[in-house]
């Protein structure tokens, strides 16, 4: 289970820091591993939410090259009651050299998530160093309802790379034959906020996925490709409209296509 941005950040409260010892750093919560950035701090029941992070100044042992440590990740309620734990041993060696290691973490919400605000808690024994260090992350869990979960979308991509955003709709409302009534639009910006193509259109039920049921599991799964065609900084933005329940939820998130060839000369 190892592995919100300006607003989000301040959400963020650090232990105690010194100037010696293991430190948590670049603390990012995003859409899924190496994913764009993710801008709130609200989850609907069914989401995800996935964070990376990086540790700094752990002890290496000098023989085997190796740092040794555990995570300690906690999910609690606002009653501070913890509802999960889990504690992971990691013994790595950094082969690139440096005393930094990545992480990740992620908590999948129950489908009848309990609404209300929640926080997590990630601690990091270096047990070489005999060192300590934690951060904790507040989050709201929203009440059932109509919206977007699960986005899976990254943060870079290269010209050339078919790149593909996921994401799923749930809680659509549906009519007396048990059909919904939902747009979905997906645009892409450019770093100026003007629109780089015409909108991508799904209508529901017209291009609702084969052998979906609704009455089974409000739930529908979706798919963006993108072919990367030049480099640039982009934002991608998801509007969907759930017409007979008079509701919308909208997605955004940063996307940046690398010139590789800048990193691949002599």
């Amino acid at each position: 289970m190892h592995r919100l941005f300006a607003i989000a950040l301040c959400a963020i409260c650090f232990a105690p820091a010194s100037s010696f010892g293991v430190d948590i750093k670049n603390i990012r919560p995003c859409h899924g591993p190496l994913g764009a950035t993710r801008y709130d701090a609200k989850c609907l029941p069914g989401d995800v939410l996935f964070m990376t992070y990086d540790l700094e100044g752990l002890a290496v042992d000098k023989t085997t090259g190796k740092a040794s440590y555990v995570t300690i990740l906690e999910l609690v309620d606002a009653e501070q009651k913890v509802l999960f734990k889990k504690e992971t041993p990691n013994d790595v060696m950094p082969q690139l050299g440096g005393t930094r290691m990545p992480g990740d973490l992620h908590v999948i919400m129950g489908p009848k998530q309990a609404p209300g605000k929640y926080h997590i808690k990630l601690t990091v024994h270096d047990k070489l160093g005999k060192d300590a260090k934690a951060f904790k992350y507040e989050f709201v869990v929203l009440p059932e309802t109509f919206g977007l979960v699960g986005v899976s979308a990254p943060a870079i991509g290269f010209p050339g790379q078919h790149y593909v955003t996921g994401f799923a709709l749930v809680n659509l409302t549906l009519d007396k034959m048990n059909q919904p009534k939902t747009n979905v639009s997906i645009r892409i910006l450019d770093a100026m906020g003007s629109p780089v193509t015409t909108p991508v259109q799904m209508v529901f039920p017209q291009d609702l996925p084969m052998d979906t049921d609704l009455t089974k599991a409000n739930f529908v799964p979706l798919t963006f490709p993108i072919y990367l065609n030049r480099v640039g900084r982009f934002t991608v933005e998801v509007l969907a409209t759930d017409v007979l329940g008079n509701k919308k939820a909208e997605l955004r998130y940063p996307m940046t296509v690398i010139d590789i060839n800048g990193f691949t000369g002599k």
